[in-house]
């Protein structure tokens, strides 16, 4: 596994599906920051984090995460967290955050999730 930090965005089914891999620290805080952002331009319906392949995460990813959440939930849309590693489900229990996020094992299951929340949003 590449530990070098990098970031892919894809879209499945109008869900903003972002892989986030490698090691993360405050030398890409910004990027994953940006990355993370709520999209504006109603390309999305939600945002789902894989971060099955995160090697090594600090503070700086923990507040890009919250960051996001919260983007998100200003703008009204979900933010589901998928197939957090072990490495960021310790920092999430530490920090006692993990229970801000909503979690999923994997994608089908995190646009399930999405889709609910979307569904009583509206009704």
């Amino acid at each position: 596994m590449n530990d070098e930090a990098e970031i892919i965005e894809t879209v499945v089914e109008g869900v903003r599906v972002v892989r986030v891999t490698g090691e993360f620290d405050a030398d890409e805080a910004d990027a994953v920051t940006a990355a993370l952002a709520a999209p504006r331009d109603g390309a999305a319906l939600a945002t789902v984090v894989d971060l099955r392949e995160v090697t090594f995460a600090d503070s700086s990813l923990l507040h890009a995460l919250l960051t996001a959440r919260q983007d998100h939930a200003t703008a009204g849309l979900p933010f589901v967290l998928m197939a957090v590693s072990p490495l960021v489900r310790r920092l999430l229990d530490l920090t006692d955050t993990a229970r801000v996020f909503t979690t999923a094992p994997d994608l089908t299951s995190a646009l399930d999730l999405v889709r609910e929340e979307i569904i009583s949003r509206r009704g």
